[in-house]
This record gives structure tokens, sequence and C-alpha cells, in this order.
């Protein structure tokens, strides 16, 4: 297939349209949700004072792959917890990935499949990274409608958890760094 790079921007620029689910789910009126592409830019910002910060990262493959980390549900739509919980993270995994392999296949870009891959099997530390900025974004913005009303509990709370769950599988010396520079236990 060739190099279609124009497609791969449409799709990705339909990100910019998609409420984040589970604020509408939780009684966020759509036009105050937030967006998947506004989640993305805040993931990829928290990457970028990570990359600057922590020495020994590829800042490239951290940047890419937050970028990209959600750029599938350009076609699927943004798959909440709740249905992720009734699917199972396997299946939302493979379709997931199954997605992004075509989308690198049309646009010619065959390592986008291969950095989306690296961050499901968050193997490596730019890939738990990637998790903990994913995972960090959302509880600041569940935290910032939970303020306004919006009962975001349940987020915060599995937020929290998973962020503990992510800090446990680095080594000491990156724990500490995250823990001085972004993160304040709650």
């Amino acid at each position: 297939m060739g190099m279609d790079h124009k497609k791969l921007l449409e799709k990705a620029a339909v990100l910019k349209n998609i409420p984040r689910t589970g604020w509408l789910q939780r009684g966020v009126p759509p036009a105050d949700a937030e967006t998947i592409a506004e989640h993305t830019f805040e993931v990829t910002s928290i990457l970028t004072i990570i990359g600057i910060a922590v020495q020994g990262l590829n800042k490239d493959r951290l940047l890419f792959m937050g970028a990209v980390h959600d750029w599938g549900e350009s076609v699927s739509g943004d798959i909440p917890r709740s249905l992720t919980s009734r699917i199972g993270k396997d299946m939302k995994s493979r379709t997931e990935i199954e997605i992004i392999k075509e989308m690198a296949e049309e646009s010619g870009l065959e390592e986008l499949e291969g950095i989306f891959r690296e961050y499901e099997e968050r193997k490596t530390d730019e890939a738990k990274l990637v998790k903990f900025a994913d995972l960090l974004s959302t509880l600041r913005q569940a935290k910032a409608y939970a303020e306004r009303g919006f009962r975001t509990e349940d987020i915060v709370a599995s937020c929290g958890q998973e962020l503990e769950e992510i800090m446990a599988q680095l080594d000491g010396k990156l724990r500490r760094q995250l823990r001085a520079l972004l993160y304040d236990g709650n």
C-alpha cells in the first residue's frame, strides 16, 4: 500500500471532536467534556516534562508513543472502562492494535504499529511512563470535574490505584524522580 499521510492526519484530527465517554457517563455535558485530543495534549505535555527532567529515556520514542496512544480511538471511539470490563482488556488491546496496524499500512508509517504495541505491552520504561502520564492526566481531569460537582470518585480511585501499580513497576530511582517531579501521591 502507498503512503497516505493525509488520511492518517484526518483520522487523528477526528479526536478533536470525540468527548471522552467516561465524562459523559458521569454527567459532564458534551460541550464541557474533555475530548480525546485534549487528553492527548496533556499526556504529551506531562511526557515532555518527564523527558526533559529524567535522564536515560528515549525522548523521541516517549513523545511519539504519547502522541499516538489514543489514535485508534479515531476509529473505535472512546472505549470506557465500563465496556472494557465487559469485553476484557485483551479484546480491547487486540482491537486497538488491529486498528493501528491498518492505519500504519494505509499511511506507510510501519513504525506506528510497533510503537503502539510497545505501549500496549508495557515492557519498556517509556511505555510505562506513557501509561503513567495517561493515568495522571485522567486523574487530574477527574479531580477537576469532582470540584465542579460531577461524580468522578470511581475514576479518581481507579486511576490512583493504577498509578501506584505503574509506579511499582518502575525502578526505585525513576520512581523517586517521578514523585519529586509530578506526583503528589493522591
